[in-house]
């Protein structure tokens, strides 16, 4: 019999981040292998832009249409970059692909155990994947981008993300400002929660899906959206 140490349970904090492809399920079925295959392609290209090597990922896991990694906690910055990186190269694809392609992206921080195989950090990411009001402003900008060149990605980040590494200016393509404060409430977890959309106002989309506090949407030629008084 195998005696049951500590030493088993003995975790260490990684930076995870999850994606998945957007409205992947109404494609049909021709199109999910390819699909998932360039989405893979792209994401491992956004790794590499950021100096992350997807080889060295750790806990892999496949999720239907997207993945979930896990990185040594002191990659989470740069976890957090690769939506910028995969949001361009998602909008420069849909231009020329009679199907566009988007992706949802969380980032989160937790404790992880090498010899485990189920982890509590996972189910917390996925919670966040799956959060109603970030799900609404992705489903916003499908609706008002129906070609996919202005959006191509958006990002929701922890509590724990937030704090420790956006908030106090860690993640030069990821200003504190161009951030929005959600909550995520689920019969298992509640917490808050930063959603990001890369060269649009995360705000104003939230204002805009809440009408008594909308505020119109206009488009610019600096961050492809503005808000006007």
């Amino acid at each position: 019999m195998q005696v049951l140490t500590s030493g088993h349970y003995n975790a260490h904090t990684h930076a995870v981040l999850s994606v998945d492809i957007v409205g992947s399920s109404k494609a049909s079925d021709d199109l999910l292998d390819p699909m998932k295959t360039e989405m893979e392609t792209l994401v491992s290209r956004s790794f590499n832009a950021v100096g992350l090597a997807p080889g060295e990922a750790r806990h892999f896991r496949e999720t239907g249409d997207g993945l979930m990694v896990a990185y040594p906690d002191h990659a989470v910055g740069q976890l957090c970059e690769v939506v910028f990186h995969l949001d361009h190269l998602l909008r420069t694809r849909n231009r020329y692909a009679r199907v566009p392609m988007r992706a949802r992206v969380a980032v989160h921080m937790g404790p992880m155990a090498d010899n485990h195989r189920y982890h509590r950090t996972y189910i917390t990411l996925t919670r966040l994947l799956c959060a109603s009001t970030f799900n609404e402003a992705v489903g916003y900008w499908c609706r008002s981008d129906p070609t996919g060149d202005k959006f191509g990605a958006g990002m929701i980040v922890s509590q724990s993300v937030w704090r420790n590494v956006v908030e106090p200016f860690g993640v030069a393509l990821v200003p504190p400002a161009r951030c929005a404060r959600i909550s995520v409430t689920t019969p298992d977890f509640a917490d808050s929660a930063w959603i990001h959309l890369p060269g649009l106002d995360a705000e104003a989309v939230l204002a805009e899906l809440n009408p008594a506090v909308a505020v119109p949407l206009v488009f610019n030629r600096v961050s492809r959206l503005s808000t006007t008084a």
